[in-house]
């Protein structure tokens, strides 16, 4: 059982470096660092504390079986908006699955862009339209899918994606290595 890792590899999904986990857990970061490498044993407080930021059962510390099936139901996905956007992303998948795929839910209001300007990242992406209408601009081309239309696409070719209609447009994103 490596409870060390498993903290870590939560706490890197949600994207908290180990001062930041240690900060909102009000535990010291050698604290942490020591957990993740399991060079010290959490107390029961402490994996509690843990559970609670990273927003898992504590029992999630213990399981023993990697990737069994795990449901995530829709209102216990996990969701962000950026602060100058209003497009809306869900993960639809388990936590620690975030460092070898993720599987979002993209909610693109009529006439937005996920961004301001086209990003890159070490990753293969599939666009899968749900509902609507979605063109995913590149540097040098522009596609429009329509709902049912998919693309698959190397994420180190700066790209964006734009709802020109009137609208709503919902589309799976599955990123992966």
């Amino acid at each position: 059982m490596d409870i060390g890792k498993k903290v870590k590899d939560l706490r890197e999904s949600k994207g908290y470096s180990v001062r930041e986990m240690a900060k909102l857990c009000g535990l010291s970061p050698s604290l942490v660092s020591q957990v993740e490498r399991n060079v010290s044993s959490p107390s029961i407080s402490t994996l509690l504390k843990m559970a609670e930021i990273l927003h898992v059962p504590v029992g999630s510390f213990f399981s023993e079986v990697e990737h069994e099936k795990q449901i995530v139901r829709k209102r216990e996905r996990r969701k962000f908006i950026y602060p100058d956007h209003t497009t809306t992303y869900e993960f639809a998948n388990p936590p620690e699955l975030d460092r070898e795929l993720r599987t979002l839910v993209v909610t693109l209001q009529p006439m937005q862009y996920t961004s301001n300007q086209k990003v890159s990242h070490q990753d293969k992406e599939i666009c899968f339209v749900v509902a609507g209408e979605v063109s995913v601009e590149f540097e040098d081309s522009t596609h429009l899918l329509q709902e049912g239309d998919s693309i698959v696409f190397n994420s180190q070719n700066p790209h964006r994606f734009y709802n020109k209609s009137e609208r709503e447009a919902q589309f799976l994103l599955i990123i992966y290595k």
